[in-house]
């Protein structure tokens, strides 16, 4: 299933909030979309900016739709190995990604 629209606008207002104006420079916060999985990247300038490169990419969180009974989002973290571990589920993925935040 493809992640609603509605979600992703809700998202990318999430995101924008998440980093005050005078910071977006040095700092964002980002997402990618595969299927029906949302992973939520901090991202970064390089650090030799006359070399065009681009910006960096860390997973800070990944939300995965949970077609179950009740359907639902599921939150994950990261772990050292390249994996993921779940957080947290709920119906409302913003909400979720607010434990992201604290």
């Amino acid at each position: 299933m493809a992640v609603p629209e509605e979600i992703r606008s809700r998202l990318s207002q999430w995101c924008s909030v998440c980093v005050p104006a005078a910071e977006r420079e040095q700092w964002q916060v980002g997402y990618t979309i595969q299927g029906d999985e949302i992973t939520i990247l901090d991202r970064r300038p390089p650090a030799y900016p006359e070399l065009n490169a681009a910006w960096s990419s860390t997973p800070i969180a990944q939300l995965r739709l949970d077609d179950g009974e009740p359907a639902g989002w599921v939150l994950y973290r990261p772990v050292g190995d390249g994996g993921w571990r779940r957080e947290s589920g709920g119906s409302d993925p913003i909400a979720l990604l607010e434990q992201v935040s604290d």
